[in-house]
C-alpha cells in the first residue's frame, strides 16, 4: 500500500522576526553551541546526528529516521498548537479560535495548494493533522530559539510529546517517535511536525523582538527533519505571510537549502547545488521555486519521461528454480521474490542516514511460457503493496520437451524488471505415482493381543514393482513392505494392545520412490470390556453352569463364553469339551438360552448368550 506524507504541526507561543532577505536572520551573533549550531541561518542540523549517521535498515522502505528524504509522494504534517498553562512562566499568551483558524487557513494554502500544484509528477499530497491547547508550563516566545540555545525547546517539546503519548527518549526522539506513528497512521509516505507558537501579546508589547523569540528569530527548522517551528505574528511578516513562511520552513524539511546567504550548498538525495540569489523562496520567500531548490527536494527528470528520477527505478525479480530438473511431472508450482530497487542515496550531509529507500511498491508479477503471453502470479500475502513481495504461479500441464519460463517485476511507476528471471526445465516421460490402494481388507472387530491380517492391492501406471506402508492408527506403521508386483495382493499383520478403535490404511510407492496418496481407511474395532448380567443357571447333563447375557455392538458378530464351573457347555444340543475356565469363541451366536434347553425367546437380534 503507497503511503502518504503527512506533516505535524506544533503551535506555542515562539515568535520569530524576518529581516527582508531570509526567514529567521538576526543581527545578534549566536550563541557557540558545538554540537548543534545552525546550517545556514534558519536551517539546523538536527542534534541527534549521530544517531541518524549509525542507523541501518533492512527494507528498501523509508525507516525510523528517514521521515522526509525527498517531496515525492504523500506527506503527514502535525500542526501542534501549544498553549501555556502558567506552572513555570507566566501565562501570557492565550490561543484564541480566530487566531488558529489564521494559522490552518495559512497552512492550508501553503501546503496543500501551492506546494502541491508545484508539480504534478511529484503527485504530492499533503495530509494535515492539527493537535490544539496542547499544554505546556512554559511560555515559549520569551526565551531564545534553538538556533542560539535549545534549552527551552526541550522542555516544551518534551512536554508536548508526553501529554500526546510519547514520553520515551530526548526531545528529538520523542518527536521522531511522533510523525512515525502519525505516518503509520495515515498511511503516508513521509511525516513531519510543525510546532506554532503563540507571539500575539508579545508582539504587542515587547518593543525589542516583537512577535519573535528571545533572541529575534522567529521561524527555524531542522533540516531534514523532524520538525520546524513558527511563530504567530513570524516578526515583520505578520501572520497573513505566514503561507510563505511555512513553506519555506517545509523546503528545509525536505532538504532544501538557503539561497540569500552567498554560500553555495549541496544537498538533498540527489546532492544537488542551490540557485544561490534566485529570487524564489529560499531566498525572498517569494512563491516560486528555483531550480536549484526543485533539484535539492528530488525533483529531477533526466530522460524526460514525466517520472522523476528518484523513483525511475526498475524492480528486481528472483524465483527458485525447479527441482528436479528434468522431470516427468508435468504440473509445476514456482515461487519467488519481487523487490523494488530504490534510487542511491547521494545526500552529501553527514547528518542524513545515507540509507538508499524508495516509496515505490510491487505492483505485479507477470510470467511467461516459451515467450507466449503474459500472466498475472499471484502474491503470497494476497496483494502486491509493499517494497518486497512474496510470489507464485502454477504452471501447466506442459508438453515434453524443454521449457523456458520468464518472471518479471513491475513497480508502482510501471517500470519492468529489465532483466527477468527465468527458469529452464526439461519435462520427460516417465515415472507416474501408483494408483491409489484399495482399502485394507481384514477383520473389522477383534480383541486385544491377538494378530490379524489385512490386505490391499494396486497398480502402477509404469508397471514398477512397489512397497506398501501400513498405518495401523496406534501411531505405529509396518514399515514398508515389498518388493510385490504391480496389482499384486499384499498383506500384513499387526497386534493391537490396547482396546480401542482404529483406522487403518495403506499407500504404495514405485521403485522410483513416488509415492500414491492414502488409501481409504478401514474401521477397525477393539472393544473394550462389557458388563454382563446372570440371568440364572442351565442344567446341562445334571451339571449347573451360570449364565450370563451381553448385548451386541454395532460390528460385532460373535460372543466369548466362558465356562465357569464345568468341563462342558451345551449349543445346540451339542457337547463342546472345554477346560474349566477356558474363553469360547461362538460366531452367529445370538439368542437366549432357556433355564434347561437352548432355544431363542424371540429376542435373538437383539441378545446373546455367554456362560
Amino acid at each position: 500500500m503507497k503511503k502518504k506524507l503527512i506533516i505535524i504541526f506544533i503551535i506555542t507561543n515562539l515568535s520569530l522576526t524576518i529581516i527582508p532577505g531570509g526567514i529567521g536572520e538576526t543581527n545578534n551573533p549566536p550563541k557557540d553551541m558545538s554540537y548543534m549550531f545552525p546550517m545556514k541561518n534558519d536551517a539546523l542540523i538536527p542534534p541527534d546526528s549521530e544517531r541518524i549517521r549509525q542507523s541501518t535498515i533492512t527494507s528498501p522502505e523509508p525507516g525510523f529516521y528517514e521521515t522526509s528524504e525527498y517531496m515525492i509522494g504523500s506527506i503527514a504534517v502535525a500542526g501542534i498548537f501549544l498553549e501555556s498553562n502558567g506552572a513555570i512562566d507566566p501565562d501570557t499568551e492565550l490561543w484564541t479560535p480566530v487566531e488558529e483558524l489564521n494559522v490552518q487557513t495559512e497552512f492550508a494554502y501553503a501546503l496543500t495548494q501551492w506546494w502541491e500544484s508545484q508539480n504534478p509528477h511529484a503527485q504530492v499530497d499533503m495530509n494535515i493533522e492539527w493537535h490544539t491547547n496542547i499544554p505546556t508550563s512554559y511560555e515559549p516566545i520569551i526565551h531564545q530559539s534553538a538556533i542560539t540555545d535549545n534549552t527551552y525547546e526541550q522542555l516544551w517539546v518534551k512536554e508536548a510529546m508526553a501529554y500526546l503519548g510519547f514520553s520515551s527518549g530526548d526531545w528529538m526522539q520523542r518527536v521522531r517517535s511522533f510523525i512515525n506513528d502519525l505516518r503509520q497512521r495515515k498511511g503516508t509516505d513521509w511525516a513531519f511536525a510543525v510546532f506554532i507558537i503563540d507571539s500575539t501579546n508579545d508582539f504587542a508589547t515587547d518593543t525589542s523582538t516583537p512577535g519573535s523569540f528571545a533572541d529575534n528569530y522567529n521561524a527555524y527548522a531542522y533540516t531534514g527533519g523532524p520538525f520546524c517551528v513558527v511563530t504567530y505574528n513570524n516578526g515583520q511578516w505578520g501572520i497573513t505571510n505566514m503561507h510563505k513562511v511555512i513553506a519555506h520552513e517545509t523546503g528545509h524539511i525536505f532538504w532544501a537549502t538557503e539561497e540569500y546567504n552567498h554560500q553555495i550548498e549541496y544537498s538533498g538525495y540527489l546532492n544537488e547545488k542551490e540557485t544561490e540569489g534566485s529570487g524564489c523562496l529560499m531566498d525572498t520567500n517569494a512563491l516560486c521555486l528555483s531550480d536549484g531548490t526543485k533539484k535539492q527536494i528530488g525533483w529531477r527528470d533526466t530522460d524526460g519521461d514525466n517520472i522523476l528520477d528518484i523513483i525511475d527505478t526498475n524492480p528486481n525479480t528472483d524465483i527458485d528454480a525447479h527441482i528436479p530438473d528434468p522431470t516427468s511431472e508435468k504440473t509445476l508450482t514456482y515461487e519467488g521474490i519481487a523487490t523494488v530497487i530504490p534510487h542511491p542515496n547521494t545526500n552529501p550531509s553527514p547528518w542524513d542516514s545515507g540509507n538508499d529507500v524508495t516509496i515505490n511498491i510491487i505492483s505485479q508479477v507477470k510470467y511467461n511460457i516459451d515467450g507466449g503471453p503474459w500472466l498475472n502470479a499471484n502474491p503470497l500475502d494476497g496483494t502486491f503493496d509493499n517494497a518486497v513481495e512474496d510470489f507464485s504461479f502454477t504452471i501447466g500441464p506442459l508438453s515434453l520437451g524443454t521449457h523456458t519460463i520468464t518472471v518479471r517485476a513491475v513497480n508502482s511507476v510501471g517500470n519492468t524488471d529489465t532483466t527477468p528471471a527465468s527458469d529452464t526445465v526439461t519435462i520427460i516421460s516417465g515415472n507416474t505415482p501408483p494408483i491409489k490402494p484399495n482399502a485394507p481388507a481384514g477383520k473389522t472387530s477383534g480383541k486385544i493381543n491377538t494378530e490379524y491380517s489385512y490386505s490391499t492391492s494396486t497398480t502402477d501406471p509404469d508397471g514398477d514393482d512397489l512397497y506398501y506402508l501400513f498405518d495401523w492408527g496406534d501411531e505405529t506403521d509396518s514399515g514398508w513392505i515389498g518388493p510385490h508386483s504391480s496389482g499384486e495382493q499384499v498383506s500384513a499383520e499387526h497386534t493391537w494392545i490396547t482396546k480401542d478403535d482404529y483406522q487403518i490404511k495403506v499407500k504404495a510407492k514405485d521403485e522410483h520412490s513416488k509415492e500414491s496418496e492414502w488409501s481409504d481407511p478401514l474401521e477397525v474395532a477393539m472393544p473394550k470390556d462389557k458388563k454382563y448380567l446372570p440371568i440364572g443357571l442351565i442344567f446341562a447333563f445334571g451339571f449347573d453352569v451360570d449364565v450370563k447375557i451381553l448385548q451386541l455392538e454395532p460390528g460385532e458378530d460373535y460372543v466369548d463364553l466362558e465356562v465357569l464351573s464345568q468341563p462342558f457347555y451345551i449349543w445346540k444340543n451339542e457337547v463342546i469339551a472345554r477346560n474349566p475356565g477356558e474363553f469360547i469363541r461362538l460366531y452367529n451366536a445370538k439368542g437366549l438360552f432357556s433355564p434347561s434347553i437352548p432355544f431363542c425367546f424371540g429376542i435373538c437380534d437383539d441378545w446373546s448368550i455367554i456362560g
